[in-house]
């Protein structure tokens, strides 16, 4: 009985942290550049993983370096988590 209940807490845990982070990401286009508050406005598709749908908004980055070579017109992949109450940007990749 202990074997059971040990493989069915660890199945649980499994799908537990398979949960947390990993997101599909999402496609957009950089529309603007707030560099000193570290803010990327980005049009783009619905967000599936927030329920989120289809607009332009800012998001704050979770590191400033994840700035660096965007320009507005920059396609990119992205994931938005939303951590603290605040939209933020964990993930971004040029197209």
């Amino acid at each position: 009985m202990k074997i059971l209940s040990l493989a069915a807490a660890l199945a649980i845990a499994a799908t537990a942290s398979m949960a947390g982070g990993d997101h599909d990401m999402s496609m957009g286009t950089v529309t603007n550049l707030d560099r000193k508050s570290n803010v990327v406005t980005i049009n783009h598709g619905p967000l599936e993983n927030i329920n989120m749908p289809e607009m332009e908004m800012g998001y704050a980055v979770a590191k400033p370096s994840m700035m660096k070579g965007l320009h507005k017109g920059t396609q990119i992949h992205f994931v938005v988590e939303q951590i603290n109450g605040k939209y933020i940007v964990t993930e971004l990749m040029k197209q």
